[in-house]
């Protein structure tokens, strides 16, 4: 690779690259960089339609997407919301474990801090379903 001299770069130009720089720089961390969420249980079963606060979490942002695996006992819907907007969605029709993820809005400021709620609601049947947040990751 050559060298660039003083004289070679007109200052818009060497603005443009450093700033391509920047942003190839920001992908990758995106990409790399994954960083374990925790949160705090407000319920371990839900019984109605309409969805209910399974858990949060605060956190500053330092990335652009959220996961959440989460342990179901039978049918649920279970969302994730940013300051009461849902990101992500997923229904589960049987027991088992879901991942839900969703990309955060642009307008959460890397650094800032917001309330994340992971919520569930029955999406059929009766009577309570156990639910469970077994681990989150935030890149």
């Amino acid at each position: 690779m050559s060298q660039i001299k003083a004289g070679d770069q007109r200052l818009h130009d060497l603005v443009a690259l450093v700033k391509d720089l920047q942003g190839r720089v920001k992908k990758l961390e995106l990409q790399i960089g994954m960083r374990g969420v925790t949160f705090s249980t407000q319920v371990t079963s839900v019984s109605g339609t309409t969805f209910e606060v399974v858990a949060w979490s605060v956190f500053p942002r330092s990335g652009s997407s959220l996961a959440v695996d989460v342990t179901v006992g039978g049918a649920l819907e279970v969302q994730l919301a940013v300051d009461g907007v849902a990101i992500g969605t997923r229904t589960a029709t049987a027991a088992g474990t879901v991942t839900v993820s969703g990309f955060l809005a642009d307008g959460w400021k890397f650094g800032d801090r917001k309330r994340v709620e992971v919520r569930a609601r029955r999406t059929s049947g009766s009577g309570e379903v156990a639910v469970t947040v077994l681990g989150a990751w935030h890149r």
